[in-house]
């Protein structure tokens, strides 16, 4: 069995890990990442794709730290996108951006729609100097398909909607080579006498003296199983629900008829599911539908389609729904992290986005809590890769 000596061993194979491992590479870092199960599997899948900048945070009609630390995001991704691969770490401005280019949108832009005169302050907010250039009134001859029929208003944001599954195979593609299939726990990840940790593979052994933790759910059973008491997870649910409508329309928008709270009360985007559109619907309908059963979950969700979109036929739609426990790290009262997150304890880096908008930002307080780069990479080793996984529809 052959061992050597590289920089960093990533966990998780969702969106944090496989950017990390993109942005490690090209900076130089010997890496390998390893994947429970197949790559995006869990939280990244089970996202809507959406890389927006945070306006859907003020809707109490006021700027706050939440809309703020996440405004410049849609634009990292656009330069992403628009990054050619000869470009190099000195010439980036952000050293956590990665190139995506070529990688596919769902849609270019974001919608918010509400019905008549149903958004109260909030249409003198919309119109306020402090959102130039961040959202914009459309008038009628330039809604976006679906609108058909609909009576109201709607606004296009900077926002937009990548597709997570060929983002995902986008950046996988130039390094299958360094992705495993491998559970981490008390036998494959180890801690090493000396510092550091040690990965068995099939027939490798590698020593690395950082660990970063990008596993998502898996955080807390690798933190728990290394012993890494001053490091805590919480989890926030969302009842998700997917509706495969006869109509086929694809939408990408959030609906504030009538919003109650600070959230969108529907939050859409659309993907294909063998052939067919199926709407993918988060929002106050999936944070209030956790104290729902599914059933009960269901119609309520035919119910705010029948108010939210009357001018679009409902009837004979199929329904169903996605629980999804989102791992994030321990905040006071549980309330959601309003930046990425990155902690080194020791030789353990844990790393979560906290959405995928911040995956970024989140790359480059990785960086600045690495230690350079010493070793190179010659991996020789018949131990299975991880693939891509399939979306949850």
């Amino acid at each position: 069995m052959s061992e050597q000596k590289i920089d960093a061993i990533i966990v998780g194979g969702g969106i944090a890990g496989m950017w990390a491992l993109n942005v490690l590479k090209r900076c130089g870092y010997s890496t390998v990442l390893i994947e429970t199960g197949t790559l995006g599997m869990d939280q990244t899948f089970a996202s809507q794709g959406m890389i927006h900048g945070g306006l859907k945070y003020a809707l109490s009609g006021q700027i706050n730290t939440a809309s703020e630390a996440i405004s410049d995001m849609p634009q990292r991704w656009r330069n992403c996108l628009a990054t050619k691969s000869s470009v190099s770490p000195k010439t980036l401005k952000h050293a956590g951006n990665v190139d995506l280019d070529g990688c596919a949108l769902l849609s270019n832009r974001y919608y918010m729609f509400a019905a008549g005169n149903t958004l109260g302050r909030l249409t003198t907010f919309f119109a306020s100097k402090a959102l130039h250039g961040r959202i914009e009134k459309l008038s009628k001859p330039n809604w976006p398909g679906g609108f058909k029929g609909f009576k109201g208003t709607v606004y296009a944001l900077n926002d937009f909607v990548i597709d997570t599954p060929k983002l995902l195979a986008h950046l996988a593609a130039n390094h299958a080579n360094s992705i495993f299939r491998c559970e981490a726990n008390r036998s494959t990840v180890t801690r090493h006498p000396d510092g550091g940790y040690i990965l068995k593979l099939k027939d490798t052994v590698l020593h690395t003296t950082q660990l970063i933790s990008c596993a998502g759910n898996g955080s807390a059973p690798l933190i728990d199983a290394l012993n890494i008491p001053t490091l805590k997870v919480q989890h926030r649910p969302l009842k998700q629900v997917l509706v495969k409508p006869k109509h086929n329309t694809a939408m990408y928008a959030h609906c504030l008829t009538h919003i109650k709270g600070p959230e969108p009360r529907l939050t859409i985007t659309t993907h294909q599911a063998d052939g067919h559109s199926l709407w993918y619907i988060g929002g106050q309908l999936a944070t209030a539908g956790v104290t729902r059963s599914d059933a009960a979950q269901v119609d309520f969700a035919k119910a705010e389609l029948e108010t939210c979109l009357p001018w679009l036929d409902w009837q004979d739609a199929d329904f169903s729904v996605l629980t999804i426990n989102r791992a994030e790290p321990d905040q006071q009262l549980s309330v959601k992290p309003d930046t990425a997150y990155v902690e080194r304890i020791d030789d353990f880096i844990q790393c979560f986005p906290t959405k995928l908008t911040l995956t970024p930002d989140m790359a480059d307080r990785l960086l600045r809590a690495l230690s350079p780069p010493e070793h190179k990479l010659s991996l020789n080793t018949s131990h299975p890769r991880a693939t891509i996984g399939s979306p949850p529809w």
